[in-house]
């Protein structure tokens, strides 16, 4: 695209110099990553399922599946162990209620003897109560009138007892079942998660184990949420790929943008496919890595179905810019100050400051979209103050 000028004239003066030439200016960035299903069926621990969870088991990654297939199962030992408890409790509260009525049906029985008792001795002193004094002298009469008070008293507090003790018996009993209804509650807590330790397959399909926030795949012994996302069955008739673009490299990266793929296993199939998602920001992939890159998703033309599953590695060119018969000059050429870009051209007397209108760039050369003409000759360099008019 260029040649570089000899430097033995004198009027160089040492100066490396460029002829600008006319040509196809591109720009491919790099990246790499990994084949995904456009469309996938997430599978999740139930969201009944409640508290924190061990995860037993899990299917082995990339395995076909059958509709209703489990593939995974949660450990239902604690679970178990807890529903046993709580049914030991909530029996241990029935026979607390057996043994309280029990002792209530006795002291209803007592007081309820003791009142008619009670009652029997107050109907005799009634009967024989006399206020004549040539029967009985003044000290006996009033002892039977203190022995009249003395029964209705004892009547009157009876018939409170009872009403009293039904109360309290019926509050105990109350309390007993309010423990119970708790004890319930958990009990069927734990009975429905022992419904729900199995997850299973919703359809056909292949299934793909889901990483977690730190990149690593759920194993046995994981601890899991209700909720929580352990895989997914991808649909394979439709492929993408997610990549990753160094930051450095990142420049004229947008939507739309058309993009070559290369399978790693096999490394001669090019496939086509364009920028569909491109992150605002750019992160690290691993958490203690200081190289940040943007995330992007690209759309395939066409799903080789028996070759593209998901998870297989893919190295990718983006093709950023593609223009024909552009005039380009290298980045080290251009200078600029305050917005105002310009080279340095050759003439007879030397070399001028030529004012230019800059457009695309790439990491190592820009195209000139005005002030400059196929044939003209620039310093790759500043020129000294003597070369300069």
């Amino acid at each position: 695209m260029f040649s570089l000028m000899a430097c033995n004239d004198s009027n160089n003066d040492g100066v490396l110099t460029l002829e600008v030439t006319r040509g196809d200016f591109k720009v491919d960035i790099p990246a790499v990553g990994e084949l995904e299903a456009s469309q996938s069926t997430m599978i999740n621990v139930p969201s009944g399922l409640r508290g924190p969870q061990s995860l037993a088991w899990i299917m082995d990654n990339f395995n076909p599946v059958k509709a209703g297939d489990v593939v995974a199962k949660m450990d239902a030992t604690r679970e178990g162990f807890r529903l046993e408890m709580e049914q030991l409790d909530y029996d241990r509260l029935g026979l607390d209620s057996q043994i309280q009525t029990e002792k209530d049906n006795t002291i209803n029985k007592t007081l309820s003897t003791d009142t008619k008792l009670t009652a029997e001795e107050q109907d005799l002193a009634d009967r024989f109560f006399s206020e004549d004094e040539r029967v009985y002298t003044k000290i006996d009469i009033i002892d039977q009138m203190r022995n009249q008070n003395y029964l209705a008293a004892k009547m009157d507090f009876y018939d409170w007892g009872i009403g009293q003790h039904g109360s309290q018996a019926e509050a105990e009993q109350e309390l007993i079942k309010l423990k119970q209804r708790g004890h319930k509650t958990k009990m069927n807590r734990y009975s429905n998660n022992l419904k729900q330790m199995e997850i299973i397959a919703p359809h056909d399909g292949m299934f793909v184990a889901q990483p977690s926030w730190n990149g690593s795949t759920p194993t046995a012994g994981d601890m899991m949420w209700s909720g929580m996302t352990i895989g997914i069955l991808p649909d394979t008739t439709q492929m993408q790929a997610k990549l990753f673009v160094l930051e450095s490299e990142a420049l004229g990266l947008s939507i739309g943008k058309p993009v070559t793929l290369f399978l790693d296993a096999y490394p001669n199939l090019a496939v086509s496919g364009k920028v569909i998602q491109l992150d605002s920001l750019a992160k690290a992939k691993d958490k203690n890595s200081p190289v940040n890159y943007f995330q992007i998703t690209v759309s395939i033309d066409k799903t080789q179905v028996n070759i593209m599953q998901p998870g297989r590695q893919v190295t990718a060119s983006v093709h950023s810019i593609d223009i024909t018969d552009a005039l380009t000059v290298p980045n080290q050429s251009l200078f600029q100050k305050s917005g105002d870009y310009w080279v340095y051209l050759k003439t007879s007397k030397g070399f001028i400051k030529q004012a230019v209108e800059p457009g695309h760039r790439s990491l190592n050369r820009t195209v000139i979209k005005d002030g400059l003409s196929q044939g003209d000759v620039i310093a790759l360099t500043t020129p000294p103050k003597r070369s300069r008019i």
